[in-house]
Parts: C-alpha cells; sequence; structure tokens
C-alpha cells in the first residue's frame, strides 16, 4: 500500500500501473506530523479484508489529534484509501480521455467553454491554506469528483458532455475504499473540504495555472495527462 499526502489522479495512475494496489492519502497537504502510526495496527488486524482496512485507515488518520490543551489540530482536511486495480484504472483512462475528446470537439463553441471555466473555477484547487501563493500549482488540482459532478448537473450544456462527465466520475467514484473529510479545517482557517472526496484532476482553464512551476515541478508531462488527452482538453480551456 503506498501513502503520501497530495495525489492527483496521474499519480494513482501511475502508481496502479507500477503494481501498486491501494493508495492512501490526502488530496490536500497534510499538517505535521501527519499519518498516525496507528495506522500500522489498522493494517495488520484487517489484512484480510481490504475495505475494512481502509475504513480502518481512514478512522485513525481522521480521528488522530496532535498536541495538547488548547493547541491541537488534526493531520488532514481530508483522507482517503484508493482501489488501484488495473481494471478500474483502464475505465478511469477510457473515461476521462472520452470527457477531454467531447471538451475538445467543442472548441468553437465559446458559450460551452465559458460554462465549463464556470463550472471548474467553482470547484477550488487544493491550495485552500493562508500561504497559498498566486503561482502554485495546485490551484488546477480540483477535487475530481466535484468537478465532474459539477459539469454534469450544468444544464446549459449539452447532453453528451454531461454524460461524458458523468462517466468519469462515476469510474473515479469507483476506485474510492474509504473516505472521510472536514467541514472546517482550523489549520487551514476553517476551509471547507466537503468536496474533496477522492483525488484530484488537474483541470486549468488559464494559461499561468497551466504548468506554473515547469520545468522544476510539471503536471503535464506524465503519462496520464498525455493518454487522457488531457492536453487538447487543456488547450481549447485555458
Amino acid at each position: 500500500m503506498g501513502r503520501v499526502t497530495i495525489y492527483p489522479l496521474g499519480f494513482a495512475d501511475a502508481l496502479s500501473h507500477a503494481g501498486i494496489k491501494w493508495l492512501a492519502a490526502s488530496p490536500e497537504t497534510m499538517v505535521s506530523p501527519g499519518v498516525p502510526s496507528s495506522v500500522a495496527e489498522a493494517v495488520a488486524k484487517n489484512i484480510g479484508d481490504p475495505n475494512a482496512m481502509g475504513r480502518a485507515i481512514v478512522r485513525d488518520v481522521m480521528q488522530q489529534s496532535y498536541g495538547a490543551g488548547a493547541f491541537t489540530w488534526k493531520p488532514a482536511a481530508a483522507f482517503d484509501v484508493l482501489d488501484l486495480d488495473p481494471r478500474k484504472r483502464e475505465t478511469v483512462e477510457r473515461s476521462v480521455k472520452a470527457f477531454n475528446d467531447a471538451v475538445a470537439a467543442r472548441s468553437a463553441d465559446a458559450a460551452t467553454l465559458a460554462w465549463l471555466r464556470d463550472d471548474a473555477n467553482s470547484v477550488p484547487g487544493m491550495v485552500r491554506f493562508a500561504d497559498a501563493t498566486p503561482d502554485m500549482p495546485w490551484h488546477a488540482d480540483r477535487p475530481a469528483l466535484a468537478l465532474y459532478a459539477k459539469i454534469a448537473s450544468d444544464d446549459r450544456l449539452d447532453s453528451r458532455l454531461r454524460a461524458a462527465a458523468t462517466d468519469a466520475g462515476a469510474a473515479i467514484r469507483a476506485l474510492v475504499t474509504a473516505h472521510a473529510e472536514s467541514a472546517s479545517f482550523e489549520p487551514f482557517g476553517g476551509s471547507d473540504y466537503r468536496d474533496a472526496a477522492g483525488p484530484t484532476v488537474h483541470f486549468p482553464v488559464t494559461k499561468r495555472s497551466v504548468d506554473p512551476w515547469a520545468p522544476r515541478i510539471t503536471e503535464t508531462h506524465n503519462t496520464f495527462f498525455s493518454e487522457t488527452d488531457a492536453a487538447a482538453a487543456e488547450r481549447v480551456l485555458a
């Protein structure tokens, strides 16, 4: 099982290709000291039941408090365990590619592109903390389930595009074995993470948010971005 702090969909995809079966992670930056050591017991007690293991890990992380007295804090604003089964990964790849191709096919439809930008901007990225700077690349790392759900429910958009968003969301939802989130995460000024279930997807709608830290850090030069035609959607939206 892999365990990391911030995980975009492309990272989960890469781990699945590498043979990793499960991923336990937060879609947002975690607060030190991070994941508690008690998760080792959650793993050991549920070694034969991955779903129970996932629920136990998420429970341990989200119930953990550090510090003492008035100075206590939680380590994670949200936390998930994902099933990286190759068949589920392939369904995600196909459905996200179909959605991106549908977006790219509407390159001449200014109204549709404007509505898609509206939808995306209504789902904030994973920089919901006070010290965030405008150039951080994670502004465009939006909770994938929330983003696709928003697009799927936008009745200004045509039915095929909405159906493609529905399919992408359903494929990603199938990865999520266990999840919990905070409605008011105190270490980040009470930021709301109720929409932050599952992985994020890099979905920029402005040129400066495409890859602002490249080449030191890039979110677009990876296999998932390429195999899902994300660049084609990006060219018409950003």
